[in-house]
């Protein structure tokens, strides 16, 4: 290789590597100047629903699906979604969960939609989640409720 064409290989590999360094370590997060976090990362969420107080963890991936656990279970598997950004601070997002009785037997599906609202700080949300009891059948059996309220879960000291 030429001086030349070695010149231009390390100057696109600091370039590359410039680009591979742009993310704030331990936040997984852009360090563009002023930008806001926005819905990507983990997150522990209260759930105000009609049976009582809840609590969820939601995983949002910058690829627009997400992932939801939550203290429903044996009567509801986790769950996988999608979710979409509307406003400068707005996004919606629908799941999808199977539903058991409680022996165990799968009997339906969950379906939920959420509108999140992302708080000033970039770390906290709150929110509405709108839910669907469906049958085998995907027939709607009842419908459901619950405001949201989220915290991102962040690196702890070691």
């Amino acid at each position: 290789m030429t001086k030349a064409g070695m010149a231009i290989a390390l100057c696109l590999l600091a370039t590359i590597g410039a680009g591979c360094m742009s993310r704030t370590p331990g936040t997984g997060q852009s360090s563009v100047s002023g930008q806001k976090p926005g819905l990507v990362g983990a997150w522990i969420v209260e759930s105000a629903r009609a049976g009582g107080p809840g609590m969820n963890m939601l995983t949002f991936s910058s690829d627009g699906t997400f992932f939801r656990s939550g203290d429903t279970h044996p009567v509801l598997s986790g769950a996988h979604g999608a979710w979409k950004n509307v406003s400068e601070t707005e996004y919606h997002a629908s799941y999808i969960a199977f539903r058991f009785d409680n022996s165990g037997k799968w009997n339906g599906f969950a379906r939920t939609r959420i509108q999140v609202i992302v708080g000033p700080d970039g770390n906290t949300f709150t929110g509405l989640a709108k839910s669907s009891a469906r049958d085998l059948q995907d027939k709607e059996l009842g419908t459901g409720e619950s405001k949201l309220a989220g915290k991102r879960i962040t690196v702890e000291p070691f």
